[in-house]
Formats: C-alpha cells, structure tokens, sequence
C-alpha cells in the first residue's frame, strides 16, 4: 500500500527528537452491507483508508491521522506528531525494518466487500423469509455484514514492517412476534473469520432464522422472572457474556494500572478454584482471533485465572513496559482513526468435570439463564456490573420447570467469580456477532461452560423470589 523507504522515512521523523517508539498503521478497508428491515431489501458498499502514526514518550502516546498515502502528507503527520510529543532527546535513526508476512490464510470463496453481492443478497432473502414463517412475527430484520481490512504496520519498537488482512463476516436476524396484545423478541447472530462459505450447516441462513423465531416465540408465553437473591445455573456458550462484562475489562491492563478490583490482586485468589479464564487470541476463525495484534506482536492464548488464581492481565506493549513482563499481543484498534489499547479477544472460562445435568439436578430451587440480552455494562473501578436474561427457565426440585423473561442480574466481578460452586464439562465458545466497546468498538468471542453462581441479585417484574428449603 505505502512504499517502505517512505515508512522508514517517516518513522525517522517521528523518532528524531527522542522517543520510546513509534509506529504507522496503513489500512486500506472496504464495507460490504445488506439487509432486509421489514421485507426491504437494501445493499450499501463504503471504502475507507487511511494512515496513523503513533510517537510514545514516557508511556504517553500521540497520535495523528491522515486520509492521504502520498508522501508530503505522510511526513507532515509525522512531523505533527514529533513535534506534539516533544522530547529533549536525538533520535538514532532507522536503520533497518524486518519485514513479517502473515502466515494465516483465509481462503474465501468469495473475498469479504466484494462488489458481488448476488449470493449475499440470496442469503439474506432465505434468512428473511424463513424469519417472516415464525408464528406472530410483525417485524423482522436480517443483516449482513462483511469487510476485508488489509493492514501494513511499520514500528521502531520491534524493528518490523507486518502486512496482514482480516476479513470478517457477521450474520444475524432479529424478529419480534405479538400475540394477544404482547411483543417479544428474538435475535440471534454470529461473526467469523470467514466468507459465505461459512454459513452451510448449523450456520446456514434458515438456522439463524428459525433460533431467532424460536427465542421470540417462547418469550411470549415465558412468565416475568421473579425477583431477589438465589442460585444462577448459565447455560454454556454465549452467557459468557457475562464474564466478560463482570472481570474481563477489570484484567485489562490500562484500566487496572487506574484501579480496578483486580488491582494489586496477582498471584492471589480471585475465584473459585473450580475457575480458569484465558482470553485466546489463536483460535482459528473466531472474531477475536488474528496473528499479530495491532501493534505487530504475535497473538497468543493468555491464562487471566488459573484454578481461581489471577495470574495475568491483558497487555500492550505499553503497560508491558511499566509492569516489566512481556506484551500479551492484546493491543487492539478498531481502525487506523484510533491507537490501540488492551483488549479481550475471545474469553471464556475452560471446561470442569461436573455433567451438566447433574448441576441442574443439584440445584433445589433458582433460575437458568439460557439466552442473554443485549449486552451489559460494568464499572471497572468498582467491579459492579449488570447483564440481562432475555430467556431463562426457572429450576424447582432440580428440574427445568416454566419459562421466565426479563431478568437482569446485578452483582461485583469478583463476588461472582467467588460464589461459582459448579463447572460443567460442556465448554462452548461462541463466534459472537456483537463487539466490545471501549471508546471503540471490535469484534470478540465469548463462551463458558455451563456455570452454577451460587447467589446472584436477579432483577425481574415477577413475584419476589422464595428460598428453596428441605421440608
């Protein structure tokens, strides 16, 4: 995309006054969209591209960005940047960059924003239609999305030029059925490293539709969730959700270097020692996975809890430094308008022993979340969170009894992680089609096995909720 003596040239400017490193970030992007929102179809491709180079001094960063790829741009932005950093120093000049070319492929059938959009508006249309067939449906909605990001970074820090392209594919559909003067919703979505080839299978379009449909469906006759303190029994795959919002921003270095409830904590007891999370950033095809993170380190599967003991946070090569150990390939951009900061990339809790049946049937009275709502919010500072239950059943003498909805759950990270009591052997990791917000957004995967907490605050409209005793 750009020359390389023309990064080095840059990178010299940007060095020359004295820095601890400095790197550019070249992307070229391009957005492919399609949708049906009540039976209208509509298609819509975007081009972007771009160019931002970063100077860090004394662990503070700039950074400017440029739309232009020509020369006198470039190195004005670069100037721009030295110059706003300041520095008393000289630079020692780049001598040499290594090139690293990614060795991940990613063969699409058809490359993700292709201006061919024939097989993606078919796809869209079989989604659709089979989201219209869901009894009581008044609404639906099926997206498409797809992007192909080619990347070329040049850094001092590492000495390296590395050229990468991600291509992401999102899929998802959402229905709102009303009978007897009620409406629920059902959604269901997934994202993946991948192209149209993907969704076949359990991923083809009629499937997204007919879960979505199905969670809409059962809603309408679900009873409101009762209310208070008791057992949570979170059914495996996307209820990690929870986890990430409850501990997963608190373990990012940046916000634990400004005091999160995992502050201070490593090497100490954080969990039940039935919990292990890692956040991976190497499984193949998942939304949170890539070779080389956005500061050119290669990625890898971090251990956050091993056996209820906090033994990492997630790491960029600037809170590497100040904590002195080695980056966690966890710096992430959700384009080249931002720099990049320590984020998850697919977190889930690993595997226990427990059969999952055997937890439902150890719990005398609770509730089983089955399907999360949309999304949640956590204070890293304090460790409070809230997530919701879109769908649940409510648990009465270990069995699953009626259906319950609107549920939210209330809690403190750490809390959670304590009271778990339960991990079942059923672990699922879930190619998640929402992103993770931080100032910016990217994309993540989540997942868990199935989990028993043995008390949470669950919020609902229904009656307030009733202990479970022996007699």
């Amino acid at each position: 995309m750009i020359d390389h003596e023309l990064l080095k040239k840059a990178l010299t400017i940007a060095i020359e006054k004295g820095a601890d490193f400095a790197d550019i970030y070249v992307e070229k992007a391009a957005y492919n969209y399609v949708t049906a929102d009540d039976k209208k179809l509509r298609t819509a491709l975007t081009v972007e591209r771009g160019v931002g180079i970063r100077v860090v001094i004394g662990g503070r960063t700039y950074y400017a960005i440029t739309n232009s790829f020509e020369e006198p741009a470039i190195l004005k932005v670069a100037a721009y940047v030295r110059d706003a950093a300041g520095g008393s120093g000289n630079g020692n000049g780049v001598i040499d960059l290594r090139e690293k070319k990614a060795s991940w492929k990613y063969p699409f059938e058809m490359p993700p924003a292709s201006p061919e959009i024939d097989k993606k508006v078919d796809i869209v249309k079989r989604a659709d239609e089979g989201a219209w067939s869901t009894p009581n449906a008044v609404q639906a909605t099926t997206s498409f999305r797809d992007h192909q990001r080619d990347i070329l970074l040049a850094s001092t820090l590492n000495d390296s030029i590395v050229s990468h392209t991600l291509g992401l594919t999102e899929f998802g559909v959402n229905i709102i059925a009303e009978k007897d003067g009620i409406r629920e919703s059902g959604g269901y979505g997934k994202s993946f490293y991948a192209g149209i080839e993907a969704l076949t299978g359990d991923c083809a379009p009629e499937k997204f539709a007919e879960k979505a449909g199905e969670i809409a469906t059962i809603s309408l006759t679900a009873k409101d969730c009762p209310r208070g303190e008791m057992p949570v029994v979170f059914a495996p795959g996307r209820n990690g959700i929870l986890f990430h919002e409850s501990c997963g921003h608190g373990m990012e270095a940046d916000l634990v270097e400004k005091g999160t409830t995992f502050t201070g904590l490593m090497d100490q007891q954080v969990a039940s020692p039935l919990v292990t999370l890692v956040d991976d950033g190497t499984l193949p095809g998942y939304p949170g996975s890539f070779e080389f993170d956005d500061e050119g380190t290669p990625s890898e599967n971090t251990t956050l809890i091993e056996d209820g003991i906090l033994k990492n946070y997630m790491h960029s090569s600037i809170t590497a430094q100040k904590s002195k150990v080695k980056p966690t390939g966890s710096a992430r951009r959700e384009s080249f308008e931002f720099p990049p900061l320590p984020r998850m990339r697919n977190t889930y809790i690993l595997a226990g022993n427990t059969d999952p049946n055997d937890i439902i049937k150890d719990t005398k009275r609770g509730l089983y979340a089955v399907e999360p709502g949309g999304g949640g919010q956590v204070n890293v500072f304090t460790g409070e969170f809230i997530t919701s239950v879109k769908l649940g059943y409510m648990i009465e003498d270990g069995k699953l009894t009626y259906p319950v909805k609107g549920a939210s759950i209330i809690g403190r990270g750490i809390d959670a992680l304590r009271d778990i009591d339960l991990v079942g052997n059923d672990l699922e990791v879930h190619k998640t089609s929402g992103r993770c917000g931080k100032g910016q957004q990217v994309p993540v995967g989540i997942g868990m096995p199935t989990v028993r907490v043995k008390s949470l605050n669950v919020g609902g409209t229904g009656d307030a909720y009733e202990e479970a005793t022996d007699e």
